[in-house]
Formats: C-alpha cells, sequence, structure tokens
C-alpha cells in the first residue's frame, strides 16, 4: 500500500491501528508514521509547520540518537479527528479500551496498567521525572490531557 501523501488521506480515527496500544501509550514518530501508513517526510513538514499530532516534551525521555519525538496514541488520535473534523472523546477512548480488555470501566486503571508496563514502554525509555510527569498526566479526572 502506497503511503498517505496528504491529510485527507488520513485513515479515520476509528480506523486507525496501532497494534493494540493502549490510547495513553507512548509511541515513536517511526512507529506512528508505520501505523498510518504516512510518508516520513510529509509528516515531518506536517510537524514543522505546527499541523503534527501534540508531541510529549522531550524532557521525558532518555535521549536517544537521532532526536526522536514521541506521541500519546491517543493524542494522534484526537489529530485525526480534528483532520477529518470529528470529535473526540480522551475519556470515552480510554474506557472503551478498558473495556475491551476486560478490566473495570474506571480511568486509574489507565494509570495501574501503566505503571505495571514500566518506565519503558515500547522501546521508549523514560528520565525518572519524565516517568513521574507521564504517570501523573494520566488522571484524566483531574488533569486533562491536551491533544
Amino acid at each position: 500500500m502506497r503511503p498517505a501523501t496528504s491529510l485527507a488521506s488520513l485513515p479515520s480515527a476509528s480506523a486507525a491501528d496501532f497494534g493494540g496500544q493502549p490510547p495513553w501509550s507512548v509511541i515513536s514518530t517511526t512507529t506512528l508514521v508505520a501505523a498510518l501508513r504516512i510518508d516520513r517526510g510529509n509528516f515531518a513538514t506536517w510537524r514543522c509547520r505546527g499541523i503534527g499530532p501534540a508531541e510529549l516534551p522531550t524532557s521525558w525521555f532518555r535521549p536517544a540518537s537521532g532526536r526522536p519525538r514521541y506521541y500519546l496514541v491517543s493524542h494522534v488520535l484526537a489529530w485525526i479527528a480534528a483532520r477529518h473534523a470529528q470529535p473526540f472523546d480522551y475519556r470515552a477512548c480510554w474506557l472503551d479500551y478498558l473495556v475491551s480488555i476486560h478490566m473495570p470501566t474506571d480511568l486509574a486503571w489507565a494509570r495501574r496498567l501503566a505503571e505495571r508496563e514500566g518506565p519503558v514502554q515500547n522501546g521508549v525509555v523514560f528520565t525518572v521525572s519524565g516517568w513521574r510527569a507521564y504517570l501523573d498526566s494520566l488522571d484524566l479526572d483531574h488533569a486533562p490531557v491536551q491533544a
């Protein structure tokens, strides 16, 4: 399949497939462009123009070669929904995932599941303070995640 070359050719948020990753998972640019079948050069252009998804703070992560950027799956889904002029509800997205894995519909489980996974997710390594900030950002009832 040919990579997407325009914002209009992005899949809908409901059709986006991140391999079963929870919406609070951290993914790299490499994972993002592969999952959405986006041309990496076009994605870099969108990011430089300020029309890409919200990035997580680089201070949260250990330095890595190539200065990678990281994203929350739910930020990417919200970005896609916005590109298609569709609404996106973080809480509903997170709760839908919890239901799909037969967990209680309590958003505190998102934090518990992330804590269990630990400070290395999908090859992404957090700093100690970054790990704390990431976990704190998962409390949607008190600190809504911003897209």
